[in-house]
């Protein structure tokens, strides 16, 4: 093994590792989530497995959904199933369960429609499925990928994929966003006020929201379109990984839920 494969493989082991032991470590102060970050470090082990297995390079010319095969990840879904079944929500566990029985030839149709990219082609549950398995080879690829001067779209300009969540990180004396790709986990920068559904820019029409406990996570709700992602906010929480910390959080997603806000795009917890 030439040493660039070896760096390579240091610096996903480190990437997943610090995911795995962050959903670890909030088990312990969120203990309210602790059953749901259980099922999430389940998830995370068993993507950073299929993230190591997955050294291709990525070329230049097609776009990045266009370089997946999916076959290469197929042989993970069972592996997500099981865990699925052992440890989901109760929707999940029932999709999962029904997933399980149709088999390998409904699992390419489910990722061969989420590397399409339309958000139309699957139900949520049906996504989360697929997301699960191809989030890490996306991420290995948009990691290779040169990025993108001066985008500020809503979309990620590696993949097109939607905003999982929004990051806060120090910037001189105050802060800068960014968003964080739900598909290839690509971040970019983001105007500070505005929706990154329908571009809504009036502060009046944004509500933030955050529980007392846990104020370096927060609701960033639009009144104009209804929807809204959370956002974890590195300059009152230094050691949050994004990631995880939006996961932990589903006391928010309750509240968004009840206020008749939609999430942009539910997590792989099924929030």
């Amino acid at each position: 093994m030439n040493t660039a494969s070896m760096s390579w493989i240091r610096e996903c082991q480190r990437r997943w590792g610090s995911r795995i032991n962050r959903a670890h470590e909030l088990q312990s102060e969120q203990k309210s989530a602790k059953p749901i970050l259980q099922f999430y470090e389940a998830i995370l082990k068993l993507q950073g497995e299929v993230a190591l297995g997955s050294q291709s390079t990525v070329r230049s010319g097609p776009a990045l959904r266009e370089q997946i095969d999916s076959s290469s990840v197929v042989s993970a879904m069972p592996s997500l199933l099981a865990v699925i079944i052992k440890s989901g929500t109760e929707t999940l566990r029932s999709e999962a369960q029904q997933l399980q029985k149709e088999g390998e030839g409904r699992f390419r149709t489910l990722l061969a429609t989420a590397l399409i990219g339309d958000p139309t082609g699957l139900s949520a549950t049906e996504d989360f499925f697929a997301r699960a398995c191809l989030q890490p080879v996306a991420e290995n690829l948009q990691m290779q990928m040169p990025g993108v001067p001066n985008h500020t779209g809503s979309v990620c300009p590696m993949c097109g994929g939607l905003a999982q969540l929004s990051v806060l990180r120090p910037e001189g004396e105050g802060a800068s966003r960014s968003l964080l790709c739900s598909f290839c986990l690509h971040e970019w920068p983001f105007r500070r006020i505005g929706c990154p559904w329908c571009g809504e820019e009036d502060k009046e029409k944004l509500p933030r929201y955050s529980a007392e406990e846990c104020d370096y996570v927060h609701v960033e709700a639009c009144d104009t379109c209804a929807r809204y992602l959370k956002s974890v906010d590195l300059t009152k929480n230094g050691i949050a990984v994004p990631l995880v910390d939006e996961a932990a959080l589903a006391v928010l997603d309750v509240w968004a839920g009840e206020r008749g806000y939609t999430k942009i795009i539910q997590n792989l917890i099924g929030l």
